[in-house]
């Protein structure tokens, strides 16, 4: 058997030199020599390489002169103390050739080369795992309380050399009240983890609730403000702004936001509802109350949205005896149906829109003061598209990706075209812009839409807008539509009717319909349908 150190040096694939060690062994020791690395066994030598740019170094020490010890370098040492479990290594002999500083601390015993059986012998180890993995040469797992009264997972693994011979036996011992304060700590970081999640999903919420509202100007993101704050209370809002600037998608964020939302919110124009039917619709009828009345009466919108949330669009257009009774619901919290003098309790909010002004109405006795206080206790004006101009670009893309959802089509905006819209003045309020950017992302033959293409549908909307008689000054709306105003006699109001009344003709005849006509004139359908009727104008109108 070999007794002392060898070395050979080995450059491009050839042993220069050797120490005395015959040759015959050498060439067998690298023949087993792999690329690159760096210790490996060869029959009966440990050897280790040392690689230069010139060529390897072999240094071949006999297996039986090898220390158990050797097989750890100070990095693996430093490795196995820094780990959280304790750590011992036995030799085939159940020799302890190393324990890390943990498992010292946990056994209370240094048992560093020393023998397992010995510690059993002795009495200072009731029992050892080292002794039954070498025994089974099988990994082997108990609990095991040592000297703290603690109680510890001990694991012992065997380790086999090339040819299958046991050689260490490895025992890893962990603290499991260590183990069960990281169990707590997972635990804890899961309910962690979930409440973020549910964070998540409150904001993602909050964002899907706001999403129809674009608020980029100061002046939106006042508003929006607003919104969200009154949202959270069950005060009645009114809301004002002119026509298209968005006060529907404003009553839609405050119910979404409002611990109503999980009841329904029902919406009523009151301006597209005749004055014979806007009663029933709010208040309900009981059977008989009238004729053609459904047999077992019919609930109004106060009672079918009981503890929801009710949209009055358009209140600056309900008749003044309408308005009477709105205003004894919203003191008495009842609603009474036509026929009936039962009174049924009712807990419903009232959010209201005008794009009139209510305040000029009740100076001029058309809208009840008493009801207007009442509906005012939270106003939110909405300022018109021309006074937020920051609004425009978030809108375009905003519509931009709704319409490209809907229609399955991807368009762009040009810097210039960006620029016309931004230039314009927007009568129609939001409602225009959104219609524009739909009908010119629909025409347009290609992906990016030009400046000349939103000029050419603004102009269309320019031109139809001077074609009417409405929303020009009055002078300019009699010399536009060619009236002699000196053919109009009687008095005043006399005068005024008749003037009112081709106004009205004149309108009719420039549109197909009533809500046409309407919209041009700037005045409700059911308003226009009264004047029409008063008028007798009936039969030339094309009803849509």
């Amino acid at each position: 058997m070999h007794k002392t150190e060898h070395f050979f040096y080995v450059q491009e694939n050839e042993v220069k030199f050797s120490s005395n060690l015959p040759m015959e062994q050498v060439e067998k020791i690298y023949a087993q020599y792999e690329e690159g690395v760096e210790n490996y066994t060869s029959e009966d030598f440990y050897v280790h390489v040392i690689h230069s740019p010139t060529g390897k170094l072999f240094y071949a020490r006999p297996i039986q002169q090898y220390n158990d010890t050797d097989i750890l370098n100070p990095l693996s040492m430093k490795l196995l103390n820094s780990l959280s479990d304790g750590i011992t290594i036995s030799n085939k002999d159940g020799k302890i050739i190393f324990q890390n500083d943990l498992d010292i601390e946990i056994v209370g015993i240094n048992c560093i080369n020393r023998y397992a059986k010995d510690l059993v012998a002795e009495g200072e180890m009731s029992d050892s795992l080292t002794l039954k993995v070498l025994e089974t040469k099988e990994d082997v797992t108990i609990f095991q309380t040592f000297l703290n009264n603690k109680c510890f997972l001990v694991t012992g693994k065997p380790i086999f050399d090339e040819v299958g011979e046991l050689q260490y036996v490895l025992i890893i011992t962990r603290d499991m009240s260590r183990l069960k304060n990281l169990e707590e700590e997972v635990k804890k970081l899961e309910i962690q983890n979930e409440r973020f999640k549910q964070r998540i999903e409150e904001l993602n919420n909050q964002e899907q609730k706001k999403m129809n509202i674009v608020a980029a100007s100061p002046a939106m993101q006042k508003v929006l403000k607003r919104i969200l704050r009154v949202a959270e209370v069950d005060s009645t809002v009114l809301i004002e702004g002119e026509s298209g600037v968005g006060k529907e998608e404003v009553a839609k964020l405050i119910y979404l936001n409002s611990r109503r939302n999980t009841k329904q919110m029902l919406t009523i124009n009151c301006s597209a509802i005749p004055e014979s039917l806007l009663e029933s619709e709010l208040f309900g009828y009981v059977e008989g109350a009238f004729t053609g009345a459904k047999k077992g009466g019919k609930a109004g919108i106060f009672e079918t949205a009981n503890g929801g949330t009710i949209f009055l669009d358009e209140i600056g257009e309900m008749p003044l005896q309408l308005q009477a009774k709105l205003l004894r619901v919203l003191q008495e919290s009842e609603v009474q149906r036509i026929g009936s003098t039962k009174p049924i309790p009712i807990d419903v909010r009232i959010i209201a829109a005008t794009n009139r002004n209510l305040a000029e109405m009740v100076q001029q006795r058309s809208f009840r003061e008493d009801l207007y206080y009442r509906l005012n206790i939270i106003p939110i004006e909405i300022p018109p598209l021309r006074e937020r101009r920051e609004d425009i670009v978030p809108l375009v893309y905003h519509f931009l990706r709704i319409f490209e959802q809907r229609y399955h089509i991807h368009r762009t905006l040009d810097k210039e075209a960006l620029k016309v819209l931004e230039e314009y003045d927007w009568p129609g309020n939001v409602r225009q812009l959104k219609n524009i950017i739909e009908r010119v992302s629909l025409l347009a033959n290609q992906p990016k839409i030009t400046a000349s293409m939103i000029r050419e549908e603004l102009k269309g909307a320019t031109k139809k807008k001077s074609n009417n008689i409405v929303g020009q000054p009055l002078s300019k709306s009699i010399e536009s539509s060619n009236m002699d105003i000196s053919q109009y006699t009687g008095s005043l109001k006399e005068q005024v009717a008749a003037f009112e009344k081709e106004v009205i003709k004149k309108a009719l005849s420039q549109h197909k319909s009533i809500r046409q006509a309407a919209e041009a004139l700037g005045c409700n359908q059911s308003t226009l349908v009264r004047k029409i009727q008063r008028y007798q104008l009936t039969k030339s109108v094309v009803y849509e």
